[in-house]
């Protein structure tokens, strides 16, 4: 009895290990600048680290602001950004990044949306989604929020959070904001490694007849 005991122990040290560095990973943010800090300057469709950027085919109106006087102000730093365009047609004002994932892992993301004024009447709205498409195609992608502002004064951030269950190796995270009389402002989005997939546990017969356990990280 005192190998299959000495083979559970080693198993429970190796899945302790496993979770111990999964707890670590877990606190690195996936989005590059997701609080638009870096670059250190202000500028129209100008987002540093953001790999895709797509204007709306008329009246586009977005980038990065410095923080000032409420209600211009980022929620963490220094600079956020900000969508203000209003077209005429069905295009958006779009924003997004590239993540590598793990099928299988589960992953929270975070994000904090506000407006800098008056946006009642407006038709004023940001939604996010993530897929493998740039766009709001829901044949390949989720909907995460709609952001559907109409006050008639500035909206303070409000933080947003989703978990999802990653399908893809490589998926998009994508906002896309319209029809903003005032503003809709963004800042401080982030994407963690919530929970890894489950190891796969082997059972196994060594040459001399002994049961064992192994175990492979599919991350």
């Amino acid at each position: 009895m005192k190998k299959p005991i000495a083979n559970k122990m080693i198993l429970s040290v190796g899945l302790v290990l496993y979770l111990s560095a999964s707890a670590v990973f877990a606190q690195e943010n996936l989005i590059v600048n997701g609080s638009f800090e870096s670059g250190g300057q202000a500028g129209v469709e100008d987002f540093p680290g953001w790999n895709l950027i797509g204007p709306a085919d008329n009246n586009s109106d977005y980038g990065v602001a410095q923080s000032g006087a409420y209600p211009y102000v980022a929620e963490q730093g220094n600079f956020y950004a900000y969508f203000h365009g209003h077209p005429t047609d069905s295009s958006q004002d779009c924003l997004g990044q590239t993540v590598d994932l793990t099928v299988g892992a589960q992953y929270t993301i975070s994000y904090y949306l506000a407006t800098d004024g008056t946006t009642l009447g407006s038709g004023a709205a940001m939604y996010v989604v993530i897929g493998t498409s740039f766009g709001i195609d829901y044949s390949q992608d989720v909907l995460l929020t709609a952001y559907l502002p109409n006050a008639s004064n500035a909206i303070p951030y409000q933080k947003f959070t989703t978990n999802i269950t990653a399908t893809s190796s490589s998926e998009i995270l994508s906002f896309h904001g319209f029809n903003a009389t005032s503003a809709i402002l963004l800042d401080n989005v982030s994407m963690t490694l919530a929970v890894p997939p489950a190891p796969q546990l082997n059972l196994n017969v060594s040459p001399s007849n002994t049961l064992y356990f192994t175990w492979t990280s599919p991350t």
